[in-house]
């Protein structure tokens, strides 16, 4: 499979943060692996992704983001209705029927979770980066982004998530997945996998 073995040459240059990953997935079959390289690559691609995931009975990718401050309703209404607009704007000239579009917000004292779902028979790369690109222009700093920084060239990213994401179809088999930050790690765990093991 030389697509993985270059991707885990790829993660090794990258830094210790994504080090684990494939350890991480090794045991798994080629296609849920290739999906778990997915979440780390777009982890790596956009730091103000905190959590990532893939929920096989929608059949959705789960974004997680962090706001930081006060918890008021209207800037996330505003966001929100900005954000279907373009997305069923972007689905809709790329020639895709949208089947999931559903945004939450939990609030906290100190900051929100923004967490946005979409069928990934529609998603792109390019809506990817219009989701980041809009919530930092209506957060501003208060967007919670990684402070991990990588020297390695981010196409290589943006052509392996895309690549993978036109793979998907109504027929691909998915499992769940979960990809997350900590101290300063990327790890991307098979919750399909475990489950069938406990």
């Amino acid at each position: 499979m030389p697509g993985l073995c270059q991707f885990r040459c790829r993660l090794s240059l990258v830094g210790a943060f994504v080090h684990e990953v494939s350890a991480l997935l090794q045991h798994e079959e080629y296609l849920s692996t290739n999906h778990g390289n997915l979440l780390a690559s777009i982890l790596v691609r956009y730091p103000q992704i905190g959590t990532l995931q893939v929920l096989p009975h929608s059949r959705c990718m789960r974004f997680g983001f962090f706001v930081k401050g006060p918890s008021d309703s209207e800037p996330f209404l505003e966001f929100s209705k900005c954000l279907s607009d373009s997305i069923e704007a972007l689905v809709f000239l790329a020639g895709k029927q949208l089947a999931v579009l559903d945004m939450q917000v939990s609030r906290y004292e100190d900051f929100s979770l923004l967490e946005l779902a979409r069928d990934m028979s529609s998603l792109s790369l390019q809506e990817i980066s219009l989701i980041v690109s809009l919530l930092e222009e209506h957060f501003g700093e208060g967007l919670v982004c990684s402070a991990e920084d990588t020297e390695e060239d981010l196409t290589w990213y943006d052509d392996f998530i895309q690549h993978v994401l036109e793979d998907i179809n109504n027929d691909t088999p998915l499992q769940e997945l979960i990809g997350f930050r900590e101290g300063g790690r990327i790890l991307v765990f098979n919750k399909s996998h475990a489950s069938s093991n406990s």
